[in-house]
């Protein structure tokens, strides 16, 4: 199953609304028209259309641009209808399914039907209908039918992941429309956890390289996005964090859990207890379809992995087990957008690679410059202005490390970063951390890998020459910090199966609710004409 491509599915089918302003002038000249209409047609017209806009207002007055875009909607329809007066009572029935939908945000599974038929029918009532009975049997028919339909929803998700699907679905909603993460997280918290985690910690001179055993996720501020960010802020000193195997099974439950880890990771390193390592070089290895360059020391090895023309994007998480044992550990450079699923031939791969330890050589110099620098204007697909450069060498070979964040980065981007450096280094490696502080902040696009851009390598440029200048001879030390944290765990799987199966069947059979108050009003006037006739 494509996690990625499946939520982007979902996430492309949000819309951003036009401004306040723009809705405020529709909704305007709808009444300004209703007035106009009920010149000929009796002012209950606009009393009907009035009553319902003020009930859907007090009802969505934390969302106005969502009450004036369905107020808008709405208005065409009752446009429309009073040229049919005797259907004009029921015509506050017909939006009660996308009502619903709506309101689902703010309000529960039986509230939200419930409300949006209440207010339909206070509207109606406020017309003045000739058939009370055929009202009230019309609204309540319509309200009925959209609660099923939550029913069935739900029970969908249920049995997927144990949980109703709307109780998962809405503080996601709930954050995305008012920028409260806190929905999440609180929901993330409850069906978190306890995971153990560990964190390679390698000390090269007064430069600190961070591979820690969770993922950047989920979004925004909400998880263990801000990781990255967090431990920078809080060691104050040189450090790039890696991304290692794993994927949002591994997401911390939160922003707080987030920090606490970092905290962690940083009182253990200013304590300083460090195992000192001695350096092997720089070597060039490959496993199938997988090219590393590796930093190899006695103990230890730092394997950057790339995985040419296929792309890679997150290293499945079981291989730290194998890692923690033998000391061969993966650094996902998450540089190459996905052109082929990551699969079981090249976890077989992996496994291959980190289950040996690479035999031991004699030791050589260990050099190493770091360097900082800014972007200065806004490149597509970068989480935040800063780049790092790391050059390492062995006396022998040199390599750049060039690191932005980023969630991965189109092929174009590598390709210019190793044209224009790659005669001065035996290797040109672009790293991003999957940055998902970016992720899921606009409507419609869940995010953008690194596009090429002009600005990211005149900031890499700086970044590498301020390297240069203090590149200089280091010793090398480690450290591996272990910590109980909650992850979301294998609910993620539960939730994406949830979101395939239940977003399936809801993109499938939605319109089945919008449709039926029209089904049901032609009934419910055919019946009535034939009772009468």
């Amino acid at each position: 199953m494509d996690s990625e491509k499946l939520t982007r599915n979902y996430y492309s089918k949000l819309i951003r609304l036009p401004s306040t302003e723009a809705l405020s002038i529709w909704v305007g000249a709808e009444v300004g028209l209703s007035f106009l209409r009920s010149l000929s047609d009796g002012f209950t017209y606009l009393t009907g259309f009035l009553v319902y806009l003020s009930l859907s207002l007090i009802s969505l007055h934390r969302r106005v641009r969502t009450f004036l875009a369905m107020a808008g909607m709405f208005g065409i329809i009752y446009l429309i209808i009073s040229f049919f007066p005797l259907v004009i009572p029921l015509s506050f029935g017909l939006f009660i399914p996308l009502m619903t939908y709506v309101m689902l945000i703010d309000y529960g599974d039986f509230t939200s039907p419930g409300l949006t038929t209440l207010i339909g029918l206070i509207s109606a009532l406020s017309t003045f209908p000739r058939n009370i009975e055929l009202v009230i049997a019309f609204y309540l028919i319509v309200g009925l039918f959209s609660y099923l339909y939550l029913i069935l929803v739900n029970r969908k998700g249920k049995s997927v992941t144990g949980i109703p699907s709307l109780n998962i679905v809405r503080p996601f909603l709930k954050a995305m429309s008012y920028r409260r993460d806190e929905e999440v997280e609180n929901f993330l918290e409850k069906i978190s956890t306890e995971f153990h985690s560990s964190t390679l910690v390698l000390k090269l001179g007064d430069v600190l390289l961070v591979l820690p055993r969770i993922h950047f996720g989920m979004y925004g501020k909400v998880g263990s996005s801000l990781f990255p960010y967090q431990l920078e802020e809080l060691v104050n000193n040189k450090v790039m964090v890696f991304h290692g195997p794993g994927s949002h099974e591994i997401d911390l439950a939160s922003s707080k859990e987030s920090r606490k880890l970092a905290q962690i990771i940083s009182s253990k390193i200013r304590e300083g207890n460090w195992k000192e390592l001695r350096f092997e070089g720089i070597k060039f290895l490959s496993e199938d379809r997988f090219r590393m360059t590796s930093l190899v020391f006695d103990h230890i090895t730092l394997n950057f992995s790339e995985r040419p023309g296929y792309g890679i994007d997150d290293l499945p998480g079981g291989l730290w087990d194998e890692s923690l044992k033998t000391g061969n550990f993966l650094v996902d450079c998450h540089n190459e957008s996905l052109k082929e699923e990551i699969g079981h031939r090249d976890e077989r791969a992996l496994r291959e690679f980190v289950s040996k330890k690479i035999p031991a050589t004699e030791e050589r110099p260990l050099l190493v410059g770091y360097g900082e620098s800014e972007i200065n204007s806004t490149c597509e697909g970068i989480c935040s202005r800063k780049v790092k450069a790391l050059i390492v060498g062995d006396g022998d070979k040199k390599i750049v490390i060039a690191y932005v964040f980023a969630n991965n980065a189109n092929e174009e981007t590598g390709k210019l970063l190793r044209e224009k450096f790659g005669n001065l280094y035996e290797k040109v490696i672009l790293v991003t951390p999957d940055d998902h502080s970016c992720t899921g902040t606009s409507f419609g696009n869940l995010y953008t890998p690194a596009e090429p851009c002009p600005q990211i390598l005149e900031a890499l440029e700086k970044a590498i020459k301020n390297a240069e200048a203090n590149l200089k001879k280091v010793e090398a030390s480690y450290m591996i910090v272990d910590a109980k944290v909650k992850v979301i765990g294998k609910f993620i799987s539960l939730m994406v199966e949830g979101l395939e199966q239940v977003g399936s069947f809801a993109m499938r059979t939605f319109w089945i609710p919008v449709i039926f108050p029209y089904v049901a009003l032609i009934i419910l006037l055919l019946g009535n004409y034939l009772v009468k006739f």
